[in-house]
């Protein structure tokens, strides 16, 4: 059976949280964040100096957490970088964002080409949201926004002067008997508005990629011979919602034929798929396609085969993902009959069941 369902949504594109690094060549894809390797070192989380976790102080903390932030990403005149002390303020994907990028920098920095980094202007604002702050042991979640005014110096270049306001997820965790540490483990890009830790959005071509092997999946589940019988299991994990009580049941009676011995063979060829319309944020738990296919059917019943009979039918599939990867289900089928589809034609008020009906 299929695995439960989690939520899928959003975008993750490259944007930097540490202003610009004029030094480095552009990716080959400057629209496209690959989470690299881990680094694998030891990270020493330090308690917050004169912060309390059974008595919090929100803005306060937060205020000094991304003071200890861009301190350790300051480079003074004939100095370094903090390596360490950034390291034990991110994690997550964050951390595998942004590490990366500030290696780059110190390497800038070991070769003479990167001579000051300096930051002014701190300030945490629009704290839109905590997660159970205070009830909540031993860590919570908290949403900041901060705007720095960044200036660099590099070596033979005018200094440059960047600010900007970026918005950061942050986790505050008890340390011994009442010690609070924070780290940040989120980002948003500011050119999407979508969090880091959140996957790509799945293209149209993407969608037509996955859903050429699940109709194939379909098509074989569905097929009859001889040697392997009508497995109905199989089918059912491939549907659900409206299609799924319009189908099963024309499955049952095919089953019933060939136990009867009145059906003895269903093969499917030619197929093709066709992606009429792909909608990723259809729902908040995955994507809804709009897909014709066409096939040819060539059945053969007690007293011989029937002619092949090519004909295309349009469905709607709900795309999910889980731990196993994509996973996608027909969850409507327009009766070619009546030219409607079986949601409405069973008065149902939604295309694709709630989260959790896998």
């Amino acid at each position: 059976m299929r695995s439960g369902w989690f939520v899928l949504t959003a975008a993750l594109v490259l944007a930097s949280g540490c202003g610009p690094l004029p030094s480095v060549a552009p990716s080959p894809s400057a629209t496209t964040f690959v989470v690299p390797r881990p680094t694998e070192q030891p990270i020493t989380r330090n308690p917050l100096a004169r912060a309390s976790f059974a008595h919090p102080a929100l803005a306060p903390e937060l205020q000094s957490v991304f003071e200890l932030v861009y301190r350790a990403r300051t480079l003074p005149l004939g100095g370094h970088f903090d390596v360490d002390g950034l390291r034990g303020l991110v994690d997550g994907a964050y951390a595998d964002y942004t590490l990366p990028l500030f290696d780059r920098e110190v390497r800038d920095a070991q070769a003479g080409i990167l001579q000051q980094v300096s930051f002014s202007g701190i300030a945490v604002s629009n704290v839109e949201e905590v997660l159970g702050f205070v009830a909540c042991p031993p860590s919570c979640s908290a949403f900041a926004s901060v705007t720095r005014t960044r200036v660099e110096v590099r070596a033979g270049a005018a200094p440059t002067r960047e600010t900007a306001t970026y918005k950061f997820a942050l986790r505050r965790d008890l340390v011994g008997a009442d010690g609070v540490s924070w780290v940040v483990y989120d980002f948003v890009n500011p050119a999407t508005g979508g969090w880091i830790s959140k996957p790509p959005p799945i293209s149209d071509a993407q969608a037509t990629a996955e859903l050429k092997p699940f109709f194939a999946e379909f098509y074989a589940a569905r097929s009859l011979s001889p040697e392997n019988p009508l497995d109905l299991r199989r089918s059912a994990n491939l549907v659900a919602g409206s299609y799924y009580h319009y189908t099963m049941p024309l499955l049952e009676q095919t089953r019933a034929e060939a136990d009867s011995g009145a059906l003895r063979d269903v093969r499917y060829a030619d197929l093709s798929v066709k992606l009429m319309s792909w909608d990723p944020a259809a729902t908040n738990h995955g994507g809804l396609a709009m897909v014709d296919v066409t096939r040819t059917s060539l059945v053969t019943r007690a007293g011989g085969p029937e002619p092949p009979q090519t004909a295309t039918y349009r469905f709607r599939v709900h795309r999910h993902s889980d731990q196993n990867g994509p996973d996608w289900l027909a969850v409507d089928f327009l009766r070619p009959d009546l030219n409607r589809w079986v949601t409405d034609l069973a008065g149902a008020t939604v295309i694709v069941p709630l989260a959790g009906h896998g």
